[in-house]
């Protein structure tokens, strides 16, 4: 197991629980049988990504991982809307999330969480767990499949089409309402999505903060974009989740910021 010390867990229990979060998320919940996980968006009432969340059914109620530094508002955000709903909300403070590699995703005595639309399983486990060196290849591995869940940089700044959500399967177009849902369904109806995430590659190590500024150079063009995260890509390169402007049929020479400029490497 993989110490993923960057999220953390939700536990919302009662009656109530899965109507309440299907009003509150963009994924389809009551659709979940026992057992089964979905990515899912909480937005704000413009139909801005407060942050990611995986959500999975389990006996006890619904557990929900999200970014460790989010997740506290996020709790706080849900809590005002129970009402008069039957519903509990916890946060796990005595557990860990972990990332389980294939070989040992039957050994793990923890709640697993995997959603269908993306081949990384997650744990919510009750001992302690240590980082190994697998971490910054899981880290790789989580961006090149889209998922970035966002932090205090980034947090309410794009709709969940821009951060390629949609296509983690966390948004249903067919659902009813939930807070924001008339943005993101206009969005989508309309195809009015200018910006997108690009994952891309430079030959260089760099821990660029989150939210920073990029200029991305083509050959006879340049567009800016907004750095969402980062990992490292093999020993030398790292790996650049950006939302930025679409640019159809060329690949990117350079990546500036602040300063400086990075070869951009083929993907």
């Amino acid at each position: 197991m993989i110490h993923l010390p960057y999220l953390s867990a939700l536990l919302i229990s009662g009656p109530d629980a899965g109507a309440f979060l299907h009003a509150q998320l963009t994924a389809d919940i009551t659709a979940l049988e026992e057992g089964q996980s979905t990515f899912a968006a909480y937005c704000s009432p413009r139909g801005q990504v407060f942050g990611l969340l995986l959500v999975g059914r389990q006996t006890e109620g619904y557990f929900l991982v999200g970014s460790a530094q989010l997740l506290p508002s996020i709790l706080q955000r849900l809590r005002i809307y129970v009402l008069r709903a039957k519903v509990e909300i916890e946060q796990l403070a005595e557990v860990n999330v972990c990332g389980l590699l294939a070989a040992n995703a039957g050994n793990s005595t923890g709640i697993q969480l995997v959603s269908e639309d993306v081949p990384l399983r997650y744990a919510i486990v009750p001992e302690s767990a240590e980082s190994d060196l697998a971490f910054e290849e899981w880290r790789f591995a989580e961006l090149s499949h889209g998922v970035a869940w966002l932090d205090s940089h980034t947090t309410e700044k794009f709709i969940p089409q821009m951060l390629g959500y949609d296509q983690l399967g966390a948004v249903s177009f067919s659902k009813g309402c939930y807070p924001g849902q008339e943005i993101v369904a206009r969005a989508h109806y309309l195809g009015k999505v200018k910006r997108k995430a690009h994952i891309l590659e430079i030959e260089a190590y760099s821990n660029m903060e989150n939210g920073s500024r990029l200029q991305i150079q083509y050959e006879d063009d340049a567009v800016s974009g907004t750095l969402i995260d980062s990992a490292p890509a093999g020993k030398e390169n790292t790996l650049l989740f950006v939302i930025t402007r679409v640019v159809e049929g060329k690949k990117p020479v350079s990546i500036d910021h602040e300063g400086h400029s990075y070869i951009s490497a083929t993907m």
